[in-house]
Parts: structure tokens; sequence; C-alpha cells
């Protein structure tokens, strides 16, 4: 996500604030100060429950949730007002709330009508908050709680978005396809060479281990708040995980599934890679910058500032080089991990988003959110073609067992497989809800896409769901495929 200025405020106001207080300060301003309880919240950061929450904003000199949510939203909708002059309706139908709650949320924390906060200004609002707080007079900030593995693996695993328990856990599709429901946001999905699976949670503060033989979850790892991204050094020994709201990485033991270290960096951390020399480990935060960190010293090597945030990066074969997708830039950068520097810049357009390099490392595949994905030459550095989309594309994988290339495409609940000899879409695939990412499992039997709806699908190639998704695809009045644009010569793109 982008870099939140009035995240970073409250949090520069209040420099006591320990880790927890940060996390959910962070989570209520993503969500413009709309999350439903302290229960949800509690359940977020990984606590037992809202009693532990509240002795936490309690000892940070916080207002209790409730109250917190609240002023989260009126500075919120302060600042955005001012900042665009927009009137209070409009800025209440963009985020769907009804303009007269804002109106009495306005009265009830400013005591004032919304006009007059507004003549006043954000300063005089942000003043009054602060007013509402109390700097800690003893006691130091505690760190993140944990739940112990057993008992959070009771907690929400087999559960829907909204908390109703599921019967069974696994949904079968037909003999070659099934549905694994997990619940709680899962937002990514690696596997190790060994054939472990893990999803981060982002609701749930934990990721899953899951059982692909029997497509059940056998593990629950408690991590930090709001787990975005996972990667695996090369032998699969290593998870690495960005907790986006508690500013860390967890690194989980794949042999005993426990988190052994914690490593923390500034800003909102999210994707995260391993370099091919397994010694340095690079993150990008929303503070605009790549970090490489030595995961021997465990301390920063590098900082390299990127010209917007960035929420994919890839390892291209066999040069090694590593790729850094801009989103609201529209750039993708080229990194040399031996010297930490940009060796090229891509100007793709557009909201780069996720990436993949050809086996050869020929060709850089680049989905974007404004609805097409390029094709980039690395040998000449030019832009060869271009794919039309449905819709914005966000992640995006290429089969090792088939010239093709998956491309999820969440506004749709669809995921898009395109020939990439043709350059024509083969097929979709219809998930609903939110299909994030892609991954192919070692031995070529499994492919899995994991949807921020709650749950992860899991087919094989070539099984039934392809064949109706074909179907699909060729549906009278279904979108119809792009034609192939001409591999055009084009000039170099670097900068």
């Amino acid at each position: 996500m982008p870099p939140l200025p009035l995240g970073l405020t409250i949090q520069a106001a209040l420099p006591w604030l320990g880790s927890e207080s940060r996390a959910v300060v962070s989570a209520l301003v993503a969500a413009d100060g709309r999350i439903d309880s302290a229960s949800v919240m509690a359940s977020r950061l990984g606590m037992e429950n809202r009693f532990r929450l509240a002795r936490v904003l309690h000892r940070d000199g916080l207002p209790s949730f409730g109250r917190l949510a609240d002023w989260v939203f009126v500075l919120r909708m302060v600042w955005e007002a001012e900042a665009s002059r927009v009137s209070l309706v409009r800025v209440a139908r963009r985020i769907g709330i009804e303009p007269a709650t804002c109106y009495r949320r306005y009265k009830r924390r400013l005591g004032v009508p919304w006009t007059a906060a507004r003549s006043n200004g954000f300063a005089w609002a942000f003043v009054r908050f602060l007013h509402a707080c109390r700097r800690p007079t003893r006691g130091a900030p505690g760190r993140l709680h944990r739940l112990a593995g057993p008992q959070r693996a009771r907690e929400g695993v087999g559960m829907s978005a909204a908390g109703s328990e599921q019967p069974d856990p696994t949904r079968s599709l037909d003999r070659s396809a099934a549905r694994v429901m997990l619940g709680q946001a899962p937002t990514d999905v690696a596997i190790s060479r060994g054939g472990a699976v893990y999803v981060p949670r982002a609701f749930a503060a934990s990721v899953e281990r899951l059982d692909l033989t029997t497509l059940r979850t056998n593990r629950s790892i408690p991590v930090g708040c709001n787990p975005t991204r996972i990667a695996f050094d090369h032998a699969g020994r290593r998870a690495y995980v960005s907790n986006q709201f508690s500013n860390s990485i967890s690194v989980i033991d794949t042999a005993t599934d426990h988190v052994v270290d914690e490593l923390p960096v500034a800003g909102d951390p999210a994707p995260l890679v391993v370099a091919p020399d397994q010694r340095t480990l690079y993150v990008t935060t929303n503070l605009d910058v790549l970090y490489a960190i030595d995961l021997h010293s465990k301390r920063i090597v590098a900082e390299i500032p990127l010209p917007a945030t960035s929420h994919h990066l890839t390892i291209g074969a066999p040069r090694g080089r590593l790729y850094v997708a801009t989103r609201s830039a529209g750039i993708v950068l080229e990194i040399d991990t031996h010297t930490h520097s940009v060796a090229r810049t891509f100007v793709v357009g557009g909201q780069a988003q996720a990436m993949a390099v050809e086996e050869s490392g020929t060709e850089l595949y680049v989905a974007n959110e404004a609805g097409w994905v390029d094709v980039v030459n690395l040998e000449s550095g030019a832009l060869n073609a271009s794919v039309r989309l449905e819709a914005g594309g966000y992640g995006l994988s290429l089969s090792p067992f088939e010239p093709t290339m998956y491309v999820t495409l969440p506004s749709l609940g669809r995921v898009s497989v395109i020939d990439r000899m043709t350059l024509r879409r083969a097929h979709s695939i219809q998930t609903g809800g939110m299909p994030r990412h892609t991954i192919f499992a070692h031995d070529g039997r499994s492919v899995i896409i994991v949807n921020e709806g709650g749950w992860l699908d899991v087919f094989a190639p070539g099984s039934p769901l392809l064949a109706s998704a074909r179907s699909l695809a060729a549906a009278p009045g279904a979108p119809r495929a792009a034609p192939p644009p001409a591999r055009r010569r084009t000039r170099n793109r670097t900068g």
C-alpha cells in the first residue's frame, strides 16, 4: 500500500507508542477507521481477546478502541476534505458511509458541526485528538503478544471471512480440483523445494501450513500484524513473512514451524525475496525504499530509493538480477544484486504489478493494473509487445510445464491464462472473490490460486475445472480474447 501520512503523523506525535499500539493505528488508518469491533482488531493483532487490546491501548495512553476508531475516521475525513476541497457528502459516498453517520461522528468527537470542523482545519482537529491521549507515566511498551500455535490453530482455520464455522474446510469442486476454505484474507502462497505450502492470513496474524495430499491445514504459526507476503530461501529451511503493520519480518524455521527471529524494518513491508546468493533478503516498504538485509548479521547493508511504492519483486535467472515494479510510477527497476545498484530502468506506464522472467532470462513479463501485460526483451531493453486484458492485472506467474502465463484479475474474480507463443488468451478460470497469486507445485500436479476472499483453489492442469473455464471463455457474450499485437520494433524503453 502507499504511504499513509495520517498514520505517520499520529506515530510521530505519540513517539511512546509500543509496537502493538502502532499496529492498531496503522490498521485503523488503512481501513479509514472502519474495523467492525475490538474483537476483530484483536484477532488481526494475534491477541487473545478484546480485553487484551483494551489493556494495550490504556497502557499507551490511547482512547478506547471505539473512540480511537472514531478519531481516525474523523481525522482521515478532515485531511481528505482539506486536501481535495470536496464536500463531506462526496467523501462519505466514496467510502460507502451515509453522510448523516459522518455528521454524527464529527459532532460526537469534535464537539462542533462539520462546517465548523472544516473551517478550523486538520491541525485544529489533530490537537483535539492529542488532548484525548495521554503520555504514560510508567511502564514500557510491550512486545507484540502472540498466542501459542495450538490455540491459534483452533481459531479461524476452516472459518469464513465473517467468522462463521465451516463444517468441512475442504469443498470438492471435481475429482481433480478442490477449494480449501481458510478465511481471514489469505494474501499470498509459497511452496518450498521440499513441497511445504505456507499461506499468510492477513486478518488472523498467522501463517497456515497446508498439506497438499489431504488439502487441509496442519499448522497455524502466529506472526505479526497483517502478514502480507512470504518467501523461502533456496533450501526451504527458512520462510520470511512481511508483517505490514508490525514493521517487521518474521523468520519461520520450517523444520519446527516456529518463529525463530524478527527483522525490524522502517515502514510497512510487503514484497520480499531472497537473493540467489542466499545471504541477502530484499524487501520494500511504503517509504519507497528497497532494503537489502544481510541474513547473517541481520543488518541493512543497502537502501535503494524508489520512484514510488513497490508491490512486487522477482529474481530473474540465469543472470540473478532483481526486478522491482513501482506501481504508481509505472517503472520497473533492474537491480544488480552484487552491487545493490540500479542497472537499468524500464518504463512500462500504467500501474506495474507482478512480474516473471522467462526461464532462459531473455524476456520479462509485467502485469499491469491498467489492463495489460508487457513483454520486455531483457537483451535489448526494448518493449516487445503488450497483451490486452479484460481488467486490471495483479498477480502473474509462468507455468513451468507449458508455455502459458497465469494473470490474476481481482476485480473480475478471474484468472486469465495466456499462451506465451501466440500472446492470445487460452482460457479463463472463474474463481470469484479476489484472486491474488498463482503458484505451481514442483511435481507439476497442482496449481494453487490464493484468493483474498478467504480460500485457496487447488487443481491439476488439464482438469475439468479448466475444461469448464475454456467453455466459459468461449460462451456467447463472454469477453473475447484480444488479438495478439504485432511484435513491434520500439525504441529502447530503458533509462
